[in-house]
């Protein structure tokens, strides 16, 4: 009933805007299509607007477009180094959005050539549709996001997804095989990446592959005013922004191997459908086989990921998309230190462990199988309102043993916990409707978003539990060591009742957002979301039992200010978001059930943004503090068995980025991140100290890459870079203390491309470091190991 009344608000409010929309006055726009001589995109290329002192760069497909022009004559410039100038001369008329298609005198494959010496940095993308739910330029936006480009992890050689994260400041992979990619921690709070292209993208575990990827956006602190609460955390969000259909015919085909039994096949084939160019497609695909650099453990899947596009009209686009990954793995390896603080362990360099031992079987594994639907329909009504309406089907089915290791350092025991699933099905609906407008009010020019967001998650599950099947010796575990395996397990859990449930939950939302011109250079941006949050309860299947059930619901605000100081270069900003987390009913030890309200989290951040040298330099210094209230927490010391909300967690920090072009070939990207987190009004044994899934407090990122650009040796590149973390205190109170050591792990690549083929060998951890990543556990990392990949190009 609530989701009929949110889409009848929606179509009437669309109905309403769209009558009011040519009563509106407006500036002019400009878009249109480059192409090369031989009818191909023209991707990046910049066009200068003589008069209005305004650049714009195209997109992959070739497109562009500029906003807020006054009306009157303008002369386009393309320039291209080596070859003649292309200028066209336009009339923008008031209130409308001309056309053009303009051809450059050049090939494709003089295009790439002019893109790798003109200058362009192909690390850097300016503009996103997602991070504001709009289309909105980084220096426009008063939030901090990062963006990895396909074009740095191909540099990379990046074919794990945990591994691009890498390029994010302040962000380190803590548990990397859990789920939707992997846990890890920005600003001090765990979160993964479940949004794609703005809207779930993954649900239940298994990995995440690159192949389909654009770009990632890393977008940081509290997000609920535009994203809730189901998918994102305080820290942040990761939103992967998907590979489209182009207009021309081309192919890419490669094939990486390496250490540890590394081997993987990648496609992308893209396919115009008809001779108009109305309907395109495109496949990505990858197979994926890798070993352990321990004595067991390995991971192996399939994944593809159709999408087609279908022009219906002029202003009318259909987009449908699919992924399905299939996957069998033993990719599980945590280690939890018990027991360390009275024994006087305070790191895994004292636990005398030997860390290529798994403790466990190759037949011990899952197989998360992933099918998703992804539908989008994008309409425009004017040249002021557009609509964008997105149906998204998620499914996850998985099944298999999974476990943990419990160690007691004190006496050189080690506990081997194991769970069996029987099955654990998951699906999920999301339908989401944003309508934009752009238009001025008076002079000042809004850009106004109006959405509705109705998710539903259902999860079905099978299992006896977790049960400890034995406990070794750590240092001489003997023939023990080999007892666990699938057939002692099944033999272990003989018996056991299963328990059988059902989860369900749901959620409607409204939002609104616009972003106002105050004057040219200062920009105000307003966000609030009402959340309504139904959770029916978990349903015992066997004991036909439902417990847990409640609903709540919060509003969300966000308001931000940029100034830019140089138009389109320089931008001073500052905002205040907020987040929220639905916290589910206690029933207290005397019987009696507690109802809470959702925690919330204030960040208020500031800082500067910079776009320079005509798009060879980006980057971002900012200064955040974010109070998350209500937290819940164990009524110590009076009562500690009783649940109370009323803890207090303090993130506050400062992250930098720049990614910059010094000169013709060479590109650096850097970052670096301080975050202090602090635990107030919490349990007596925590207070005041970090929470052991904040992360280590100072984290560092650089990439440096050169490429040739003329002479004999064009086309030949070298790459260098690593990651420093520091000390990482997991495990942290009165009564204990365990610490990862800090650690700095370097890369390097070697490769050498031209129009037709790409070859490029890559050192993954050059220096050999020993070191150990995690979230109260210890997960060492993969030592030193060499990869290579060969590509083509059709």
């Amino acid at each position: 009933m609530i989701s009929k009344i949110f889409a009848f608000a929606i179509f009437s409010l669309t109905l309403f805007i769209n009558g009011i929309s040519a009563q509106s006055i407006n500036p002019g726009a400009l878009k249109g299509t480059v192409y090369t001589s031989d009818k191909k995109a023209a991707a990046y290329v910049t066009i200068v607007m003589k008069e209005a002192r305004r650049s714009v760069l195209t997109d992959e497909t070739g497109s562009f477009q500029i906003n807020r022009i006054l009306p009157g004559s303008y002369e386009l410039v393309i320039s291209l180094m080596g070859y003649e100038t292309l200028q066209r001369s336009i009339t923008i008329r008031p209130g409308s959005t001309e056309t053009i298609s303009l051809q450059l005198q050049v090939s494709e494959k003089q295009l790439a050539e002019v893109n790798v010496t003109s200058g362009r940095n192909r690390f850097i993308k300016t503009q996103s549709i997602f991070a504001a739910k709009m289309p909105l330029n980084n220096l426009e936006n008063p939030q901090v996001y990062t963006t990895v480009t396909q074009a740095l992890l191909q540099d990379q050689l990046n074919v794990v997804y945990a591994d691009a994260l890498k390029n994010v400041p302040g962000v380190i992979m803590q548990l990397e095989n859990n789920s939707a990619g992997g846990t890890v921690t920005s600003r001090g709070f765990a979160t993964q990446s479940f949004l794609r292209n703005g809207v779930p993208g993954i649900i239940g575990g298994g990995t995440l592959d690159p192949a389909n990827i654009e770009s990632i956006e890393a977008i940081k602190g509290p997000s609920g005013a535009l994203f809730g609460s189901s998918l994102v955390s305080f820290g942040g969000l990761f939103n992967r922004v998907t590979k489209k259909p182009l207009d021309t015919f081309q192919t890419r085909i490669g094939f990486t191997g390496g250490g540890f039994g590394l081997s993987r096949f990648e496609a992308d084939v893209n396919v115009p459908v008809d001779k108009a160019h109305r309907v395109l497609a495109r496949v990505n695909a990858a197979q994926y086989a890798e070993g352990s650099f321990q004595d067991a453990g390995f991971k192996n899947y399939f994944f593809v990921a159709p999408v087609v596009t279908y022009q219906l009209s002029e202003k009318t686009k259909l987009t449908v998309e699919a992924e399905y990954k299939k996957e069998k793995a033993n990719s599980f390896y945590r280690l939890f230190a018990d027991g360390s603080y009275n024994s006087g362990v305070r790191s895994p360099e004292a636990l005398n462990m030997d860390f290529k031992r798994r403790f466990s079987n190759d037949d011990l594994f899952v197989t998360p199988t992933n099918t998703n639907f992804f539908a989008e329909l994008q309409h425009r009504f004017s040249d002021v309102w557009q609509a964008r309406a997105t149906y998204t089907y998620l499914t996850s089915q998985a099944g298999g043993a999974t476990g943990y290791l419990s160690m007691k350092a004190g006496n050189d025991s080690l506990s081997r916990n194991m769970t069996y699933t029987e099955y654990t099905n998951s699906y999920a609906t999301d339908f989401q409707y944003n309508l934009t407008g752009d238009f001025k009010i008076g002079r000042l020019r809004n850009r106004l978003l109006v959405g509705t967001d109705i998710y539903s998650a259902t999860t079905r599950s099978s299992s006896p539990g977790t049960v400890v099947f034995d406990v070794v010796s750590v240092t001489k575990p003997g023939a023990a060591y080999s007892a666990l395996n699938r057939l002692a397990l099944q033999d272990r859990i003989k018996g056991l009742a299963y328990t059988r449930t059902k989860a369900v939950q749901n959620m409607y939302s409204v939002y609104v957002q616009d972003v106002l011109n105050i004057t040219e250079q200062l920009i105000a941006m307003a966000s609030v979301r009402v959340d309504y949050f139904d959770n029916p309860g978990t349903k015992n299947l066997t004991r036909d039992t439902t417990t847990g059930k409640y609903n709540q619901t919060a509003v969300s605000p966000k308001f931000g200010l940029v100034y830019q100081i140089i138009a389109d270069q320089l931008s001073l900003f500052g905002n205040y978001s907020n987040g929220f987390q639905n916290i589910a009913p206690v029933q207290q030890p005397d019987g009696t059930t507690s109802n809470f309200k959702p925690s919330q989290a204030n960040q208020w951040e500031g800082g500067i943004k910079a776009g320079l040298a005509n798009g060879k330099l980006a980057g971002s210094l900012s200064y955040y503090s974010i109070r998350v209230s209500d937290v819940t927490r164990p009524d110590a010391p009076e009562r500690p068995a009783f649940t109370v909300q009323n803890g207090i967690q303090y993130s506050k920090g400062i992250e930098g980025e720049i990614t910059a072009m010094p000169f013709r070939g060479l590109h650096i990207v850097a970052g670096y991140a301080y975050n202090d987190s602090k635990l107030k009004k919490s349990s007596p044994a925590l207070e005041g100290f970090r929470p052991g899934s904040a992360g280590p407090r100072n984290l560092a990122n650089f990439w440096l890459s050169y490429r040739v650009p003329a002479g004999q040796l064009k086309g030949l590149g070298i790459g260098f870079g690593g990651n420093y973390a520091d000390d990482n205190i997991v495990d942290v109170s009165t009564t204990s203390l365990y610490t990862l050591p800090a650690f700095t792990t370097l890369n390097a690549s070697l490769s050498y491309e031209q129009p037709r083929y790409r070859v490029i060998v890559k050192a993954d951890n050059l220096n050999n470091e020993k070191y150990w990543v995690g979230w109260a556990t210890t997960i060492p990392q993969m030592p030193f190991r060499l990869s290579a990949a060969g590509y083509l190009k059709f």
